[in-house]
This record gives structure tokens, sequence and C-alpha cells, in this order.
């Protein structure tokens, strides 16, 4: 049986927790960004600027630790999809990322939801017999 429409919305999950990760990179690039820095200090009190820095670095990690966790397990389960080698194991872990990467961040929820699409449908699809 071919599992094209997991195999799809798995790749979408990953694709999204990619663009995880760059935003994150991006956050904490902006952070040690000396144009950005002197931007804050223009026209903003240096309260003002240590809270924007601090949410930043925050923003940063909650985006890239999902990101990678969504990123490495997805393309795992995809493998295990390919082929129709392990569709039960692969519905398992997709079901499994999706519940991590949601817990650790709320944004994460985003590639969560093609994950946990494509793991229901890989373990509801039976095989023609």
């Amino acid at each position: 049986m071919k599992r094209t429409v997991e195999i799809v919305l798995s790749v979408l999950g990953v694709i999204t927790s990619l663009v995880m990760v760059g935003t994150g990179v991006v956050f904490l690039y902006l952070k040690n960004n000396e144009a950005f820095l002197q931007y804050l200090d223009s026209g903003w009190t240096a309260s003002q600027n240590a809270y924007t820095l601090e949410q930043l670095g925050q923003a940063g990690t909650m985006f890239i630790l999902p990101g990678i966790i969504g990123v490495v397990l997805g393309v795992c389960a995809v493998m295990m999809l390919k082929g129709n080698r392990s569709p039960k194991l692969a519905g398992w872990g997709l079901i499994i990322i999706s519940v991590i990467i949601s817990i650790v961040s709320v944004i994460g929820m985003i590639p969560a939801v093609f994950f946990i699409i494509a793991g229901i449908m890989a373990l509801v699809r039976k095989a023609k017999g």
C-alpha cells in the first residue's frame, strides 16, 4: 500500500519544523546584531531594551528546540513510512513527536498538527488484503 499522504504530511511537518529552527536562529542573531541593538537604543528605554533582548533569547530557544526535535524524529518517521516498512511504529512515533513538541513549546503545535494527522492515518489505514 502506498503511504503517500502520510509521507507528504510528515514532510510538511518537517518543513515547518525547519522554518521554526530558522526563525529561532534569526531571533538569536538579532539579539547580538549591532544594527538592531542601535535601533533599540535610539527609541527605547534601557529596561525596554533589556526586556526585548531577554524575550528574543527565550523565543529563539523555544523555536529551535522543538524544531530540531521535529526535524530529526520526523525524518526518521518518513524513512519508516517509505516503502511501508513499519507503518504502526511510524504512526506511534509521529503521535509521540507531536505530543513532545507541543509540550516543549506552544508554537510547536504548528508542525504537530501535520505529525498527528499523519500518525493517525498511519495507524488507521489497513493494507489491502
